[in-house]
């Protein structure tokens, strides 16, 4: 028999898991925009080309993708705010994608069909984030009679794999996510990083191995979703550390449907002192860039999270 977790590993799960993993956070405030005339400041960058490119040149790019990611940081409302207009765009071009949405998760989807049908409120179906930034996405989903798919992974159903790993999965779902296919050191590496420096350091080893696995679940999670969309186009609203190419839902839509087109933006805030795109280009896997389009951004002003465990 496997030993029960220790008393304060069991706290230390609720305390995270309650806050939510990593991307989910609790409810969010939208930040003060900062460095609003960064010289970087709204220029799009063609990550493969190494080269600026104009909001034509994207939106004719957007136009020819199976799968159009568009990764945010959650509470800048500049992130929201281009992800609206490159939705219109979709629109006014004649396309009719489905909408989908990380700050739903796939257990809301009968709820969420049924207060879009009878007409109801959407927001309480939307725990754990600020629904004005998301609102009028929504909106226009509604109003342009758009899919909307919730798609991200239930919070109960991370903690079995936070606390047992993937041995809790029903048989065979594994392999059918590819969660085992597509990893290798290097990205575990990375993830592990990430883990411990999205809760400041303050992470146990067992947990933080358990908070990768959950977000590696969380990711094929994603991809599954939109694997259902892909012959009438996707535009996926979600957290920029997922719409990564090499650890997020590229990877695992590349494993599952190759020849997928998909198209990953990542929308970066400037940095004080940092006027190169390269200067944003650091945290790589091996040689590929994990995003196709830099498209950078002011900065949304916001407390350091880490300062409390500091004092």
């Amino acid at each position: 028999m496997k030993p029960a977790p220790s008393r304060s590993l069991r706290a230390t799960l609720i305390i995270f898991l309650a806050a939510s993993l990593l991307t989910s956070c609790a409810t969010i405030v939208p930040g003060t925009l900062r460095d609003t005339d960064h010289p970087l400041a709204g220029r799009v960058w063609d990550a493969s080309a190494q080269g600026f490119i104009d909001e034509t040149e994207l939106l004719r790019r957007a136009a020819n993708a199976d799968v159009l990611l568009l990764g945010e940081i959650h509470d800048n409302a500049e992130h929201h705010r281009l992800q609206l207009k490159v939705l219109k765009a979709r629109l006014a071009a004649g396309a009719r994608p489905a909408l989908l949405m990380e700050q739903f998760d796939t257990d809301q989807q009968a709820a969420l069909e049924d207060a879009r049908r009878t007409g109801h409120d959407l927001a309480p179906l939307m725990r754990g984030w600020e629904w004005p930034q998301y609102q009028p996405l929504v909106a226009l989903a509604n109003t342009a009679r758009l899919p909307l798919q919730a798609a991200n992974l239930p919070r109960a159903a991370t903690r079995p794999i936070v606390r047992d790993g993937y041995s809790t999965l029903p048989a065979g779902e594994m392999q059918r996510l590819a969660l085992e296919q597509v990893w290798d050191e290097p990205r575990q590496k990375y993830m592990v990083g990430l883990i411990e420096a999205s809760h400041c350091g303050m992470v146990t080893p067992q947990l933080r191995d358990g908070l990768v696995r959950a977000q590696r679940l969380r990711d094929a999670t994603l991809a599954d979703a939109a694997l259902g969309r892909i012959d009438q186009g996707v535009v996926f609203i979600l957290g920029r550390g997922h719409a990564r190419r090499d650890v997020g839902v590229p990877l695992y839509l590349a494993a599952r449907r190759p020849g997928t087109r998909v198209l990953s933006i990542g929308f970066v805030e400037v940095g004080a002192g940092k006027t190169a795109p390269a200067q944003y280009e650091t945290e790589r896997i091996g040689n590929s860039a994990p995003y196709d389009i830099l498209w950078f951004t002011p900065r949304a002003e916001r407390p350091d999270p880490c300062l409390a465990f500091r004092k």
